[in-house]
């Protein structure tokens, strides 16, 4: 499991607790919208909450060559941040 995952979920809880929604158990496959009941300002606090906690925001400013990518699943917002910090490291940004 990548090492996002954990960090991810937490700030996904922690928008849903501070906007006095159920916590649940999140997982990779869940839909930000469907299942986890997101919408797009509750993505826009997580994703504050993982730049405050990680110290990056891949949608701010992606590296080179790489596109803003699309946010369906828990999966995909992990996913965003594994792509920018692989491509950070390999010295594309």
């Amino acid at each position: 499991m990548s090492r996002f995952f954990a960090p991810v979920a937490e700030a996904i809880q922690t928008v849903l607790r501070e906007t006095g929604r159920d916590t649940t158990s999140i997982e990779p496959s869940m839909l930000l919208a469907a299942d986890v009941g997101l919408d797009s300002l509750d993505l826009a606090q997580t994703v504050v909450l993982l730049e405050r906690s990680l110290g990056i925001d891949p949608f701010r400013t992606p590296p080179a060559g790489l596109a803003r990518p699309a946010l369906r699943t828990v999966a995909d917002l992990v996913a965003a941040y594994e792509r920018f910090t692989a491509s950070a490291a390999a010295g594309t940004d």
